[in-house]
């Protein structure tokens, strides 16, 4: 017998930190190092309006004469993040990402964030599987 497949939302990481658009690239990197974390989503006025990571703030620094200072987040991050419901099947939303070279889902219902899905998260997905009983 065939085990059923995952959710996304049984390996998501829940409650994930957000940001606000309007803060600096500077203040959300060192949000992001305190927290040990890679990708934001970015809310303006409580809405999303799309993901930062680690890297886009990275490689935005690295511009020659840009203010890390004044640039806002939501000048930098990527619009209409991938978002999934948390119910999704864990094969279909790694498989989109994968093919996609997506680093992180923003798991979602009803307009409110539930938890984000990223790679770090679909590699303890592997690990968990590959340790499971099998049938």
């Amino acid at each position: 017998m065939q085990q059923p497949i995952p959710t996304v939302g049984q390996f998501m990481t829940r409650n994930p930190v957000i940001i606000d658009g309007g803060l600096n690239l500077v203040d959300a990197y060192t949000r992001m190092f305190q927290q040990d974390i890679r990708h934001l989503p970015v809310y303006v006025g409580g809405h999303l309006v799309g993901i930062v990571s680690d890297r886009d703030i990275g490689h935005t620094m690295a511009v020659k004469g840009l203010d890390p200072q004044r640039t806002t987040i939501e000048s930098i991050c990527t619009p209409n993040p991938f978002v999934c419901d948390p119910e999704a099947p864990l094969d279909q939303v790694v498989d989109i990402m994968a093919k996609n070279k997506i680093g992180a889902a923003l798991c979602m219902r009803d307009g409110q964030l539930h938890g984000i899905f990223s790679v770090i998260d679909a590699l303890h997905a592997l690990v968990a599987l590959l340790h499971a009983p099998r049938a």
